[in-house]
């Protein structure tokens, strides 16, 4: 398990991988935070885009997985995806610790940047964490939700 950085001494995080419990447990809370309230069908969780990503989960004091978020680290790109958590673990930081923990990993691999795909509403939880909106608005092929591209550029690392 991970530090959560203090945020919150009510959940860790840990990496997860696809084929276990844990990473189905975490398709569920994905479907609730995400897609649920739209009503759109379940099959939107399934992985079929065929790139590799880095799974991390936020469980609660008793294992139940409360958050999750997953990173795309393939030729050179560094970008988050499907940051959700339940909602009865919203504004306990759990978001916040998911993307940190994230944005921390893409810096120990030397990145120069992270970027994501922000639903509008939530831009500013993003722009909190330093991130930053570029381009147009758009909507999202998988939800159709209006969304924005962002990105946070991370320090220089001395070599």
């Amino acid at each position: 398990m991970l530090s959560n950085s203090s945020l919150d001494p009510g959940f860790t995080l840990a990496f997860i991988y696809p084929g276990t419990p844990e990473y189905e447990e975490a398709a569920e809370v994905r479907y609730e935070s995400l897609y649920a309230d739209l009503e759109l069908p379940r099959a939107l969780i399934a992985d079929t885009d065929g790139r590799t990503y880095r799974h991390l989960a936020a469980f609660d004091p008793v294992g139940h997985i409360v958050g999750y978020a997953r990173i795309w680290l393939d030729d050179g790109h560094s970008q988050i995806f499907q940051v959700s958590v339940s909602s009865a673990w919203r504004g306990r930081n759990v978001g916040v610790a998911l993307v940190r923990e994230l944005v921390e990993l893409a810096a120990s691999l030397g990145r120069s940047d992270v970027t994501l795909d922000a639903r509008v509403h939530v831009i500013g939880f993003y722009e909190q964490l330093g991130f930053q909106s570029y381009g147009e608005e758009f909507l999202s092929a998988r939800t159709g939700t209006p969304h924005r591209a962002m990105r946070l550029t991370l320090p220089a690392t001395e070599s």
